[in-house]
């Protein structure tokens, strides 16, 4: 019986970790089932019945114990880094950035790229900028002014032709 309660709880285990790759529950569910049926075993199997309710409800808890240290040693050192390896972009940009600080042009004149109707980009500072028109369009090659800055873009508005 000692065999089958072991065999249990490590494809209860097993069943858990494997839930940290296939999301759903399922597996996550069965494998708790598997370990608490497992650690329940210890309490109410014939072959353990010549011991103490105490010592059978130690042993339970022991299996429980070792499953949940199993697991959190699983997801703190091994699932956590995985996916942080896998689907966590660690690259850094340095566009924008100065001193530690976000570099905002505001205020800083430059020139329309493309026609901003009412997006489009524009040269600011020597630097290419994906930028939004405050108000209507600008025709390529338009002096613009940077107003503001928004999440992915700047917003500019039209400077008046130059005569």
């Amino acid at each position: 019986m000692l065999a089958n309660i072991a065999i249990l709880t490590l494809f209860g285990i097993l069943l858990m970790m494997l839930e940290t790759f296939v999301p759903g529950w399922i597996a996550g569910i069965i494998g708790a089932l598997f370990i608490l049926i497992g650690a329940g075993l210890f309490i109410v199997a014939e072959d353990f019945l010549g011991w103490s309710l105490g010592m059978r409800v130690l042993m339970a808890t022991c299996v429980l114990l070792l499953a949940g240290a199993v697991l959190g040693v699983w997801l703190k050192f091994f699932a956590g880094r995985f996916f942080r390896r896998v689907f966590t972009l660690e690259a850094t940009s340095g566009a924008g950035v100065a001193g530690g600080q976000a570099f905002t042009p505001v205020g800083q004149q430059g020139v329309a790229l493309t026609a901003l109707r009412p997006l489009g980009r524009a040269e600011i500072g020597g630097r290419s900028y994906d930028v939004r028109c405050h108000l209507g369009q600008a025709e390529a090659g338009a002096r613009v002014e940077v107003i503001a800055a928004e999440p992915g873009n700047l917003l500019v508005r039209a400077l008046p032709a130059l005569t």
